[in-house]
């Protein structure tokens, strides 16, 4: 998803394992790895310093996107391996000058994926490409988006599975969705036993189920 060249930001880069692979595998020679506490900022130093790459990915401790300066001239961020309320809160957090860059975001929430689509959307991010892989029983999505004027409104399925996704289609989508379809089904049922029935849930999760169906 990395772009040739780019000038990166890791935020929350854990180990700078990414970093340390995309100047390795000669994709970029610079970057910033993000880490908002000392004992990963530390073991990101120490990898850093095992490759012999202190030249080109500099290691800052700093609350999300304050590791960026405006003279970095960082081009794309990754922030990868958190939940969807997070990393909306971290480029929420974000200034003007930290993201004046900034054209391209690559995104990989563990969960909350609509949260962060609809934070794209709302902030002229356009979703150019998605993936979505399967790792020791955990099925993650990945969200490459480039700054647009004219972002394009996506419709309830495609924020709640992915415009990309949703035209790829692969096997690990189908899988994912078959098995979300079939936990929202058993909600429903659940939720219309209940002695308190919550009919703006039951309506919203019977939306999911109409979206997963059409596209399935």
């Amino acid at each position: 998803m990395v772009d040739q060249n780019a000038r990166l930001a890791d935020i929350g880069s854990d180990h700078a394992y990414l970093p340390v692979e995309l100047v390795n595998d000669q994709v970029i020679n610079y970057a910033i790895a993000g880490e908002v506490a000392e004992g990963p900022r530390d073991r990101s130093l120490e990898d850093i310093k095992k490759y012999q790459l202190a030249d080109k990915i500099d290691v800052r401790l700093g609350d999300g996107l304050a590791v960026i300066e405006p003279a970095d001239n960082i081009d794309t961020v990754v922030i990868a391996g958190m939940g969807g309320i997070l990393i909306s809160d971290i480029l929420n957090r974000a200034t003007k000058e930290q993201l004046q860059n900034v054209e391209t975001l690559i995104l990989q929430p563990n969960i909350g994926e609509p949260l962060v689509r609809q934070w794209l959307v709302n902030h002229h991010f356009s979703i150019i490409d998605e993936d979505i892989v399967e790792d020791e029983h955990h099925i993650y999505e990945i969200i490459k988006t480039k700054y647009t004027d004219d972002v394009k409104e996506l419709s309830g399925a495609e924020m709640l599975m992915g415009p990309v996704l949703i035209q790829k289609k692969s096997a690990t989508f189908v899988q994912k969705w078959s098995h979300k379809l079939h936990n929202y089904r058993n909600a429903v049922t659940s939720m219309q036993q209940a002695k308190k029935i919550d009919q703006a849930k039951i309506a919203q999760m019977n939306d999911y189920i109409k979206y997963i169906e059409e596209i399935l």
